[in-house]
């Protein structure tokens, strides 16, 4: 009888393996094993608490991560929170070992002073509790507006004045009692009547703290806004904790470092600073002079901002850079090539100062003889000349008058009698 061979399973080496995809397996299994490591507690088959839920009124002020407690022990923490019609679904874990009833109940209570909130549970019941606790089994948290605001309804249906009769009765009637009752009678006799003179006092003190439950109620949401900012700030500064300590420790650093240097340099530095301690006095003495100084160096500053604002040059005016008798001869050099002369004046500048006439209109166009030779004329120059084309300076005699007799402006021609008389 002869064996069966069975297959001989070879296995390849790495070497001849698909690198990339080994590579990959690799990686996909280091990050399942990292995430399996940091999440052990929420894996369903090996986490050690167990899930359940809670249904409340409203949250006042618990959140997640918030302890879960039974006696006073903690059990667990809370999941989340999230909203479902007009209730508050709480989600919570408890380490397994805790047993809790069907009738288990659930209530929100205060921690500390400063409002921390954690969640209480007390297991009643048989059984094991399957589903969310009802809202008939949680009671939430009782806030310090809402005690105010049912000690104020409470305290201001009171009749103070009957009050104060009826324990003034009672300490009467007892008045022949033992001492030590007597006394605690008259205790509550002067009670009452402290209550009964301090009773305005006392419903103006009610109605203050009920203005400031309303102002607290309609402010909560800022309230609750300023500490959730305040969280933030703690949470930032805690996470920047290690940037100041090293920040405060290089200041360390360097304020040594400087002091060592002052120490290493005293002999050197003591001259430096008596130098300019000198040089600081000076300045002090001379400080009208130098306010003067900055002062007309502003005003240098902005003409000279003028002076570049047109454009990449200078643009100025210097006055009498050119004595005024060098200049003179090129100036009425100027205007005799336009036929001008700068001492007459147009007869529109002219005016009698006696009278204060206007001056005379300017003249139209073309202009009109100027009592110089020469024809009417289209330019200035020419006008003025008597020449036409000719933009030259001086001025030229005006032609002879005409013989007697002709037209005007000569001289009237002479009558017969004239001739007789002659």
């Amino acid at each position: 009888m002869t064996r069966p061979k069975l297959p001989r399973i070879t296995i390849k080496p790495l070497a001849e393996r698909n690198r990339p995809a080994v590579g990959v397996t690799g990686i996909l299994l280091l990050v399942a094993l990292v995430v399996a490591v940091f999440s052990y507690d929420r894996l369903p088959l090996v986490k050690g608490t167990s899930d359940y839920a809670a249904y409340f009124t409203e949250a006042g002020g618990i959140k997640s991560n918030s302890d879960v407690r039974v006696s006073g022990l903690d059990v667990g923490r809370v999941a989340g929170l999230r909203l479902e019609g007009n209730r508050v679904r709480v989600t919570f874990t408890v380490r397994k070992g805790v047993v809790l009833g069907d009738r288990t109940e659930a209530a929100i209570k205060t921690e500390t002073v400063l409002g921390n909130k954690f969640l209480e549970l007390t297991p009643r019941g048989d059984g094991h509790l399957t589903g969310p606790i009802p809202v008939e089994r949680t009671t939430s948290p009782y806030d310090l507006p809402d005690a105010l605001g049912d000690l104020t309804a409470v305290i201001s249906g009171l009749d103070t004045t009957q009050l104060s009769s009826a324990l003034t009765t009672l300490a009467e009637t007892f008045k022949d009692t033992p001492p030590d009752l007597k006394m605690a009678l008259q205790g509550v006799a002067r009670f009452s009547d402290t209550l009964d003179k301090r009773d305005a006092t006392l419903r103006q003190l009610l109605a203050d703290a009920n203005n400031v439950t309303g102002v607290l109620a309609r402010r909560s949401e800022q309230i609750a806004g300023l500490v959730a900012n305040s969280n933030a700030l703690l949470s930032e500064l805690l996470a920047q904790r290690n940037s100041v300590d090293a920040l405060m420790t290089n200041l360390t650093a360097v304020s040594r470092q400087v002091s060592a240097v002052v120490d290493d340099n005293r002999h050197q530095l003591k001259p430096a600073v008596d130098k300019l301690n000198g040089v600081l006095e000076i300045l002090d003495n001379r400080r009208a002079d130098l306010q003067r100084t900055l002062y007309l160096f502003r005003r240098y500053a902005m003409s000279f901002g003028e002076v570049l604002g047109s454009g990449p040059f200078f643009k100025a005016s210097v006055v009498n850079l050119i004595p005024g008798q060098l200049a003179q001869p090129a100036i009425e050099a100027a205007f005799s090539d336009l036929g001008l002369d700068p001492n007459v004046l147009l007869p529109s500048q002219l005016n009698d100062p006696a009278v204060g006439q206007p001056g005379t209109p300017p003249l139209p166009m073309p202009f009109p003889r100027t009592g110089q030779g020469g024809e009417p004329n289209l330019t200035l120059p020419d006008a003025i000349t008597g020449k036409p084309g000719d933009p030259r300076y001086p001025y030229r005699e005006p032609l002879p008058a005409p013989p007697p007799g002709g037209p005007p402006p000569g001289p009237p021609a002479l009558g017969p009698a004239a001739d007789g008389g002659s």
